[in-house]
């Protein structure tokens, strides 16, 4: 009986566990940068869970498109339709979230357009209370520099002219729960091949994907909801 007892608790341990990593695990949510209205400074977003992440720029939006990929950018500026020195986009979200993958495209590496070496920068504020800026230098056609955790894959045609300029970012902040993200440019230097190339630094918000992190009291309920369990199974095995 005893054995019975322990097997049927283990196998509702066990379900409970799936649930809540299922849940952890599956309830994601993408930003995608084609879906920001043209004109306006804010955009909003809510997944499934609840959670809702707002994008606010330093002036009106601007998307722009080119070799099949959109992004969004500010209007204006000194390239019109890009996250210019200077220009901000800035995420923020309801909840802590871990940022899965992050996109952005038309950061080139010269000497096409007369560019720098771009770069990106992103300065990340934790759910635990910490600040930190990450950088992403344009390299190469398929070559980026990340100063962050994770790895950089390079879309499409690359960093060409007419290209995509485009690079994913994988688990770029590790697993560190992030309260928001602010994207700007910084200034980027020439390669050597092209000492006279200044076209400075900017790009494009392609897409980000996060996964939104379960507040501490849903656990406790689930948590909650397995000992109530196993304290109405013990009765009737008693009774």
């Amino acid at each position: 009986m005893k054995n019975t007892f322990y097997a049927k608790m283990l196998l509702l341990f066990s379900m409970l566990v799936m649930a809540h990593s299922s849940y952890a695990v599956t309830t994601v949510g993408t930003i995608l940068g084609a879906d920001f209205v043209n004109g306006q400074t804010v955009y909003s977003q809510t997944f499934a869970d609840g959670t809702t992440a707002t994008f606010t720029g330093s002036t009106s939006f601007q998307k722009k498109t080119q070799d099949g990929i959109t992004g969004v950018g500010i209007s204006g500026g000194r390239t019109n339709g890009e996250i210019d020195i200077g220009e901000t986009l800035t995420g923020s979200f309801s909840k802590e979230v871990i940022v899965t993958t992050l996109n952005l495209a038309l950061l080139f590496d010269g000497p096409e357009y007369g560019d720098v070496k771009e770069v990106a920068k992103m300065l990340v504020s934790f759910a635990d209370g910490g600040t930190a800026s990450y950088y992403l230098t344009a390299t190469g056609v398929h070559t980026a520099a990340w100063t962050g955790e994770g790895s950089v894959l390079s879309l499409g045609s690359g960093a060409v002219d007419g290209g995509t300029g485009a690079w994913q970012i994988n688990n770029p902040f590790g697993f560190r729960s992030v309260d928001s993200i602010v994207f700007t440019a910084v200034k980027g230097y020439p390669k050597s091949t092209c000492p006279s190339c200044d076209n400075q630094s900017d790009y494009t918000f392609m897409s980000m994907v996060v996964t939104p992190v379960p507040e501490s009291h849903t656990s406790a309920m689930m948590f909650a909801g397995l000992l109530m369990v196993v304290g109405l199974t013990a009765r009737r095995m008693k009774a």
